[in-house]
């Protein structure tokens, strides 16, 4: 390392002596060494070149009745940078007894120059780790994610890596302020360490600040999936309780959006999007911030907190399991999709797909992140019919097809595009007091007890494919808007 680059350190004492032994040993070891004898010469150097350490004598003069290091705090710039205080035996009890001046350490003079050695050592790594942690959770930052993802990587360590957000954090810090914002990031932050203690075998699990709203988590695979339910069970159990009663109640925040328009915000939810290196040999932290970056914003896509793992690299050993991990259809309609067989299983068990042919839709879906019924449509396996005839039976709720619907422009009107479109519900046919409805999640009971207060008709729910709802809005939206 080049002089003018060696890490900068100022020793002050009106000992020459001792200056000269700190000079020569921290000099041996890299350091680019000032030395003072007077306060003024020591605020000098401060000031003309701050360095990263610093190592004062009590035995300094003081300047209007000031300690040399209360002197030295006054700089703002100068907070950070740790301070060691070089004394005599006779003035520990002076230490003891008065105030906290500022210094982070102290040597008892005479010292060895191995202990002194140790001392800086030991000073300037509390002072980078303290300088990298976040300043509101007080969890470690960039510097330390990188640098434990590099040593894991270099070492040929298997790990996971959770990236968790927090979903609608920002309508939460317009709502309520940035002092509740902060509470709930400082909270956040407990929750992840409480799960690393509640996780068995994941004690040594490294969690950090990335900013704002996201966090991180590296731990071992074998752990991730139990580490990543459990945090999330947690921060939907908690998070509700910042919320008014009023926005509890009605499942959203009310907001004036940048056109001045007032929208329903869903409240806060967590995305946790996992990666790890057991079949992909990840080369530095930048490939893997890629790949969880695509996870996380599929995960955006859908409402609620989800964990989910890049599979892209991973060999389907169990296609069932893969299959009721890939299938968003069935996991957005609720639980009453959830004690039967996943949908692609339904779709072999009816002669429709293969085994080979649904194994290759998954892989599909993995590369594209379509839904699973989307890309059994696009690779031409099965048709939007099969496709919502077979959830038709698996969800016991009839299927409509809008691809084939007739519908009454009046009973279109019923509704507009925009509420159409938000609410993902297509009026069909209004007969007395009844709206026959297509839902792309019939299970939505907030948008049917919506309708049914607005309208004063009773919804009677059907299932409507994603595919053939995007299709219809986009032939009908542009026409009723010209009409």
């Amino acid at each position: 390392m080049s002089k003018d680059k060696a890490a900068h350190i100022v020793v002050a004492d009106k000992d020459a002596d001792v200056c000269d032994l700190v000079a020569t040993r921290l000099s041996n070891r890299g350091f680019r060494i000032s030395m003072a004898g007077t306060m003024e010469e020591l605020l000098r150097h401060l000031d003309r070149d701050p360095p990263v350490l610093i190592l004062v004598s009590s035995e300094m003069e003081r300047l209007g009745g000031r300690h040399p290091v209360e002197k030295i705090r006054e700089k703002t710039h100068l907070a950070a940078v740790p301070v060691i205080l070089l004394t005599r035996e006779s003035e520990i009890a002076e230490l003891i007894l008065g105030q906290d001046r500022g210094f982070d350490d102290f040597l008892i003079k005479p010292f060895s120059p191995l202990i002194l050695q140790l001392r800086v050592a030991l000073n300037m790594s509390r002072a980078r780790i303290r300088s990298d942690a976040n300043a509101l959770t007080h969890l470690p930052g960039n510097a330390a994610i990188e640098k434990t993802i590099k040593t894991k990587i270099e070492r040929g360590e298997k790990f996971s890596v959770l990236y968790i957000d927090i979903n609608q954090f920002k309508a939460f810090n317009d709502r309520y302020g940035f002092e509740k914002g902060d509470d709930v990031l400082k909270h956040t932050a407990k929750l992840l360490t409480h799960t690393r203690e509640k996780t068995r075998g994941c004690e040594d699990c490294f969690v950090g600040h990335i900013g704002g709203d996201d966090f991180i988590v590296v731990l071992p695979p074998e752990h991730e999936e139990t580490f990543a339910r459990t945090f999330i069970q947690e921060f939907d159990s908690v998070m509700l309780s910042y919320y008014s009663d009023a926005d509890r109640s009605r499942g959203h925040v009310r907001l004036t959006n940048r056109r001045g328009k007032r929208e329903n915000i869903p409240l806060m939810s967590c995305s946790v999007a996992a990666c790890n290196n057991v079949y992909r040999p990840y080369k530095n932290l930048g490939e893997i911030a890629r790949d969880a970056a695509e996870v996380k914003s599929f995960l955006k896509s859908q409402t609620g907190s989800h964990y989910l793992r890049d599979r892209r690299s991973e060999p389907i050993a169990r296609l069932d399991t893969a299959v009721e991990i890939l299938s968003p259809e069935v996991e957005a309609l609720g639980s009453r999709a959830k004690d039967s067989d996943p949908l692609g299983r339904v779709l072999v068990n009816a002669g429709l797909l293969t085994e080979e042919q649904l194994e290759l839709a998954i892989k599909r879906h993995l590369e594209t992140r379509q839904r699973l019924g989307q890309t059994l449509i696009a690779m031409n396996l099965v048709s939007s019919q099969d496709v919502g005839r077979m959830l038709e039976k698996k969800l016991r709720v009839p299927y409509v097809s809008l691809a084939q619907a007739r519908i009454a422009r009046e009973t279109l009107r019923i509704f507009t595009v925009d509420f159409m479109r938000s609410h993902r519900v297509v009026p069909l046919s209004a007969s007395g007091a009844r709206l026959k409805l297509a839902m792309c999640d019939p299970f939505d009971l907030k948008t049917l007890d919506a309708i049914e207060r607005v309208s004063q008709y009773k919804p009677e729910p059907c299932l409507a494919l994603e595919d053939e709802f995007e299709s219809f809005i986009e032939s009908y939206g542009p026409s009723e808007r010209t009409a």
